[in-house]
């Protein structure tokens, strides 16, 4: 050798400067890295010996260009020779001989040789001395637009302008017609000029889908050159290689053998040294192949990894053994003659991209925050980044590392690179993953039958799952819960003390059938009606799994912990009548507040307990939301939930409206369920002063229902009103009335609920609703250990294990201690409910609304005002949604301290008020006719001249339409919803938005476990994630910075042991910064929010003209919405909010210039 290389400098950056470096440390060879300041974290900064930083900060690409630069860093710091890799400089001839005249070594083939073939058009020259083929094209660079269109003529279209320098895809455009050739020469010729700093370009023949074909060589100084066998670079993306083979599957002997030939003779014409790439493209033509020679790549290549994985060659290790002056022979090459080279295998290469396909492969640019590579047998990774945490920065090439995998044959190789990069974890970019692996398993890819449009001609290739990111949003959700508190709640809470999980004992098999579910399955709802009539012993459903806890919890209790217990529920309660557990508020608070989809929890409560009733509370023509729906949607709901697994409609109106219950009870029965029709009570049939809820309003109203085909007959005693004595009248009175069973429900608030059980058993009740001890009493239902105790001895004694109910009821004792943030806060009976007459089902609610809206301290105000509210509105049934009518109206008065004397007094004056949408609802007729009609007065002056409904809101309502709701919720999804999803988004268009948005961001809450997911979690703790069957993420929390200046926090983790960290916005801290002035109540033109709240919808612009009481602005405080008018004639002059923005009580949202 002629000398000996002790240290080489890389001028380059990346993987190929890693690449460069791995190389010369197995020969043990110093190794000297260059890296801009954008590059200073770089990987190949650290693989290197020694790095320095070169260039001018804000010159990221300049720095790897400025040759001048690099050799005076070289010579000063005692380098022997420098290797260019691909790219920046490498096949810059003045660079190479600019570093040869300096006395440092190029490993590379000869300036010389560069000239002759690194110039497109001087390589075309060489190939044509040297009796290689070239596509037809025009003889040199093209000038003028004038020779353009001459030589377009003579080569004929399609042809394509190409740039008589560089490579990689840049500088070219294919042109169809004349009238496209001017546009592509100008545009080829800026390209070429910024790209390789020359314009000058030339015309060549399109070849139409052929394959992209290149033979690597590798030559010596003493006249020694071979072929290291070919590559196939047909799957490429705007003539940009993605996807590389060696060698060439399904290439005939002949056209394998022209091609080395011709190589050989273009490398033996220049007397080539060093690595390099002679380009073909190969084209079938009436079944003849043709061979035309591209170009030659006079440095090392992308894909040369392919080569050395099929030849066992180090191309690196060669160039540089080379440079020192050896020969293909010497040992320390160890090539003797072409013979000696031998092909083994099938070799594939991909190259993973921050590129996103579904933007048109989009470079993308920032923080890794995870990243996980592959590994195996026959896999060989060549990265340019450092895994998690690395930058990859906008300046350069997007390609973050090049995955080879090797087989057999071209099946394994591909199912082998399939394998590998489907374990790639990369978040933070986006990256062409999904496309690489839609590629490799494309039975094209897999036949050997692409071309270089094979990508442009195969749109499925772009069609591919979306990446669901599953362990960065469980990272998201717990952060955001641990800095902000659970969805729904404002601020975080304290975990109890001791934190004490319940775990349900495990049971074996199926759980028995109960024999209510038995009958019904045989005889049907008429058949089973007359079952419970015949039955002697009382019977009994369990409200625990909803109603219990949506009245002691706010409906808080999560899916997975009713899966916990339901399995042995079943088992130790088969003489249950049912499980009341879907319905009412369920819908609304899953996808609200539990961020769950409810249709998933009737599912999986079905699979659980497959051999049960289950029952359901439905609002009549409300569905489960809190006005009416068009006909379809209702029918639509019912006939789901059927499907689904309810078994029992208990179907009510708000105001024992029957024509608002008939569609609803139409459709159960159409579904073959149960009809349980409810008379919602209240009053007291024993008072002697009652005379609206009078014993023959029951019982006519009872008569009612049966004629319109109910099986069961409910009565829902949905505030507790319901007293002992009252019931036995009641009960027998019904009895009298239909021939049908009677099904009890109430509410234990008064503390009477036992004593009205017994009294309505001895009547002849047939079924009460009844809750496990620990959820029962308050505004939940009797205690059902206690009911079954009481009738020990008795002929109407339930058929159920008392001690097995102690079992449950201790296991749902510690489970609602988990629970506890969301108590109503009372701590025992009072008959008090007997004069405020609040629900037991919304007194939990209610409170802790309240409390958010800052009126925790005037609670006793809140329940005083909404009994006088209820006086005002004409003494109503008071359930869902009328029950929110009058929460909604109380809160409003005493959080703007009116009273209705004030309301009336400003409508004398001529004043109007903002009223609560679901006021304004209720007097327009929306929720249906109340019993007595509607306080005349009082309606005028919420409606404001409006005219009101007359009958049934649903009779005048147009047909929700499916199909263009769907097109709006695909727009939403980003894929078809599913009938389910259709059905949510009907009867909750925003809170659906709402959740799916936040799934979207954050993953599905029902895989967090619920400490972490009620209190989120303690420094140092670790919570397991099962984000499907069998594969479990660990989680532990790290540590929690302090607040950053755009109001964000960074938590850190650790994820499967790997260290990750995700920024969380905090709440609180943006809450403080955007406090707003209050509106002046001395000034008409400025508008506040009448409520805490946030803005919904905002319907005017700047500049606007406006009338008194046109709409601003809509806001939404905890489920109610409030519309915001103009109080003048005028014009908007500013808009102090947006939508989303949360705005406090009396602050200032417009302000308005009067008229």
């Amino acid at each position: 050798m002629a000398k000996e290389i002790r240290n080489v400098l890389a001028a380059n950056r990346g993987e190929i400067a890693v690449r460069i470096f791995r190389a010369c440390t197995e020969m043990g060879i110093a190794t000297t890295a260059i890296y801009s300041r954008e590059d200073r974290l770089a990987i190949h900064r650290y693989k290197a010996d020694r790095a320095y930083a070169i260039g001018e900060p804000g010159k990221p690409v300049e720095a790897y260009l400025d040759g001048d630069a690099i050799i005076e860093l070289a010579l000063a710091k005692g380098v022997d020779a420098i290797h260019p890799g691909y790219g920046f400089l490498s096949e810059n001839a003045d660079f190479a001989q600019k570093v040869i005249e300096a006395g440092l070594m190029w490993i590379g083939p000869p300036p010389e040789v560069m000239r002759a073939l690194g110039d497109k058009l001087a390589a075309r020259a060489v190939a044509r001395r040297a009796g290689v083929p070239v596509v037809p094209g025009s003889e040199g660079a093209i000038a003028t637009e004038e020779e353009a269109l001459e030589a377009a003529q003579a080569i004929g279209y399609p042809l394509l302008v190409k740039a008589a320098h560089g490579g990689g895809g840049r500088g070219m455009r294919v042109v169809h017609e004349e009238g496209e050739l001017l546009e592509a020469l100008r545009a080829a010729r800026s390209e070429s000029q910024a790209a390789f700093g020359s314009p000058a370009v030339f015309l060549e023949r399109y070849v139409v889908n052929p394959r992209h074909i290149e033979v690597q060589l590798l030559g010596d100084t003493h006249g020694n050159v071979v072929h290291l066998f070919e590559r196939d670079c047909s799957v490429q993306r705007r003539m940009q290689k993605i996807v590389e083979l060696a060698p060439a599957p399904n290439l005939s002997p002949e056209v394998r053998e022209k091609l080395y030939a011709y190589s050989l003779r273009l490398a033996q014409e220049v007397g080539y040294s060093s690595a390099g790439t002679v380009e073909f493209l190969v084209e079938e033509r009436d079944g003849e192949f043709e061979v035309y020679f591209i170009e030659v790549n006079t440095r090392i290549q992308v894909e040369h990894t392919v080569t050395e994985m099929i030849t066992g060659r180090d191309l690196i290790q060669a160039m540089i053994r080379v440079a020192e002056g050896a020969r293909l022979s010497d040992a320390a090459i160890g090539i003797e003659g072409q013979d000696s080279i031998e092909c083994r295998g099938q070799a594939i290469q991909a190259r993973v991209t921050t590129e996103d396909p579904e933007r048109g492969f989009a470079p993308d640019s920032g923080r890794i925050i995870t990243y996980r590579s592959a590994a195996g047998h026959g896999i060989r990774l060549d990265a340019g980044v450092g895994g998690s945490g690395s930058e990859v920065l906008p300046y350069y090439d997007s390609m973050l590392v090049k995955v080879s995998a090797w087989g057999q044959d071209l099946g394994e190789a591909a199912r082998r690179l399939d394998r590998s990069l489907a374990e790639f974890r990369i978040r933070g970019v986006k990256t062409n993953l999904p496309f690489l692996q839609r590629v490799v398993r494309h039975e094209h890819f897999l036949s050997g039958e692409t071309h270089t449009r094979f990508i442009d001609e195969t749109p499925e290739l772009f069609v591919y799952p979306t990446r669901r990111d599953r362990g960065t949003k469980a990272l998201r959700a717990l952060g955001d819960i641990t800095v902000n508190g659970p969805p729904g709640s404002a601020t975080g809470f304290e975990r109890p003390r001791p934190l004490i999980v319940p775990r349900a004992p495990r049971v074996k098999g199926r759980p028995p059938v109960s024999p209510a579910y038995a009958v019904f399955e045989q005889e049907g709802a008429e058949g089973l009606s007359k079952w419970i009539r015949n039955q002697e012993a009382l019977l009994v459903t369990d409200t625990t799994f909803r109603d219990a806890h949506q009245s002691l919890l706010a409906t808080r209790v999560r899916t997975n912990d009713l899966l916990e217990i339901a399995p042995a529920t079943a088992h130790a309660l088969p003489g249950l009548f049912s499980y009341e557990m879907w319905g009412g508020a369920t819908f609304d608070v899953c996808m609200r507040f539990l961020q769950e989809d409810p249709w998933e929890r009737l599912a999986r409560m079905r699979q659980a307990i497959p051999g049960a009733l289950f029952q359901m509370l439905l609002r009549g023509a409300n569905a489960v939301g809190y006005t009416n729906y068009p006909d379809n949607v209702v029918r639509a709901f019912v006939q789901e939930a059927a499907s689904a697994g309810v078994d029992v409609f208990r179907v009510f109106d708000a105001l024992n409206y029957v024509p608002n219950m008939e569609l609803a009870m139409e459709e159960v029965a159409r579904a073959g369920k149960i009809v349980e029709a409810s008379i919602c009570y209240t009053g007291d049939v024993l008072d002697p002063d009652e005379t609206k809820y009078t014993l023959n309003y029951y019982t006519d109203l009872a008569r009612e229902l049966a004629r319109r085909g109910a099986h069961i007959l409910n009565i829902k005693d949905m505030a507790g009103l319901l007293k002992p004595y009252s019931a036995r009248v009641l009960v027998e009175a019904l009895k009298e009335a239909v021939d049908l069973p009677i099904h009890l429900h109430t509410h234990d608030t008064s503390g009477n609920g036992v004593a009205m059980y017994l009294m309505a058993a001895e009547a002849g009740v047939d079924v009460i609703d009844c809750a496990l001890s620990s959820m029962a009493g308050l505004t939940s239902q009797p205690s059902l250990n206690a009911v079954v105790s009481a009738l020990d001895g008795q002929a109407r004694r339930p058929d159920l294990d008392a001690t097995a109910l102690e079992g449950l009821s201790e296991h749902w004792e510690l489970l609602r201690e988990l629970y506890y943030p969301f108590e109503s806060g009372l701590k025992s009976s009072t008959t008090d409910v007997y004069n405020h007459e609040i629900p037991g089902g919304q007194y939990s609610n209610l409170r802790p609304r309240a409390i958010q809206l800052g009126l925790g301290e005037r609670w006793p105000e809140v329940k005083h005002t909404y009994q006088r509210v209820n006086q005002e509105l004409g003494n109503i049934v008071k359930v869902t949604p009328t029950s929110k009518v009058v929460a909604d109206f109380a809160m409003f008065l005493v959080q703007n301290d009116l009273s209705f004397e004030a309301i009336y007094a400003m409508a004398e004056r001529g004043e109007e008020i903002d009223f609560p949408q679901s006021v304004i609802d209720f007097f327009y007729g929306k929720v249906g006719q109340p019993y007595g009609g509607f306080p005349e007065k009082l309606q005028s002056i919420v409606l404001k001249g409006r005219q009101a409904l007359s009958g049934r809101a649903g009779e005048g309502m147009p047909d929700y339409d499916w199909e263009a709701k769907d097109e709006e919720l695909q727009e939403l999804l980003g894929r078809a919803p599913t009938r389910r999803e259709a059905i949510s988004y009907a009867l909750y268009p925003k809170v659906f938005a709402g959740y799916a948005r936040t799934i979207e961001e954050f993953g599905e809450y029902r895989i967090l476990e619920t400490v972490p997911f009620l209190y989120g979690m303690e420094v140092g703790e670790e919570t397991m994630v099962e984000i499907e069957e069998g594969k479990t993420l660990v989680i532990k929390l790290i540590a929690i910075s302090d607040v950053q200046a755009e109001g964000t926090r960074r938590v850190y983790f650790e994820l499967n042991g790997q260290p990750r960290d995700v920024a969380i916005l905090d709440a609180s801290a943006e809450l403080s910064s955007s406090a707003r002035p209050l509106a002046d109540r001395a000034n008409p033109g400025e508008v506040g929010a009448p409520m805490q709240g946030k803005v919904l919808t905002i319907a005017v612009a700047v500049g606007d003209r406006v009338s008194r009481g046109d709409t601003l602005l809509s806001t939404e405080a905890m489920k109610m919405e409030t519309t915001i008018t103009s109080p003048v004639d005028g014009q908007v002059m500013a808009i102090e909010v947006r939508e989303g923005d949360s705005v406090g009580a009396g602050e200032r949202v417009v302000i308005i210039e009067p008229a």
